[in-house]
């Protein structure tokens, strides 16, 4: 039912040293970018282009501000030296997440043929009840309508091979990557708000003395 070579060659896509179906650093990096551009044109298309870029701004805006914004004012970064870490923290987490989406994205991939045979079922299930509630077939259409169905197999399995991606990242990956950002976000602003609005330090107050050259003089009562 499925060429042997694809099944093959997805299966060693899963192959790595130590993380499962984790790919290398360099298939890693590849395909994190490739989702994060995928990532934006399904918020592209889910907000329009404005409400992409608000989303964006907020973001990016949040992590400066509890970094970069920090060097406001001298004493800021010692209220709240925590927020210079906040880049650092997101993108690990960021890295975190898209490590778990690729092991899943693989995973997909390898149980592919299962998965799709499971499909196909189901699909072709639900066609033949249609037609048999319709008038004028008979077993023998409902026999050509199953043999058309089961010749495009191959061309449904790669379309769904290629929809793997989408399909993973629909299953919760883009909320929690959304989550994880708005949280950095937020904790940059409140960074941010902590140190500006805390007061300045005070100064250590000094003891008066008299200049060297000063004359003294002593008044009796």
């Amino acid at each position: 039912m499925f060429p042997r070579d694809k099944i093959e060659t997805q299966r060693g896509l899963g192959g790595s040293a130590g993380l499962g179906y984790l790919p290398g650093m360099g298939g890693f990096i590849s395909a994190m970018f490739a989702e994060i551009g995928a990532r934006r044109r399904r918020l592209r298309a889910s907000l329009g282009d404005r409400g992409q870029a608000i989303v964006e701004f907020l973001v990016l805006g949040g992590l400066v501000l509890g970094s970069l914004g920090l060097f406001l004012r001298p004493w800021m970064p010692a209220v709240a030296p925590w927020g210079f870490a906040l880049p650092l923290v997101f993108l690990i987490g960021f890295c975190l997440i898209e490590a778990r989406r690729q092991i899943a994205a693989r995973a997909y991939k390898v149980r592919g043929p299962e998965a799709n045979a499971e499909e196909d079922r189901i699909e072709l299930e639900a066609l033949l009840k249609k037609l048999r509630r319709e008038d004028g077939y008979d077993e023998e259409d409902l026999a050509k309508a199953r043999a058309t169905f089961e010749s495009s197999t191959n061309a449904r399995w790669q379309a769904r091979l290629e929809q793997a991606d989408a399909r993973v990242a629909a299953a919760g990956y883009d909320r929690n990557v959304a989550l994880w950002s708005f949280g950095c976000a937020l904790a940059g602003a409140a960074a941010f708000v902590i140190a500006f609005t805390s007061p300045p330090p005070a100064q250590p107050e000094e003891d008066w003395a008299p200049p060297r050259d000063a004359v003294v003089i002593d008044m009796d009562p």
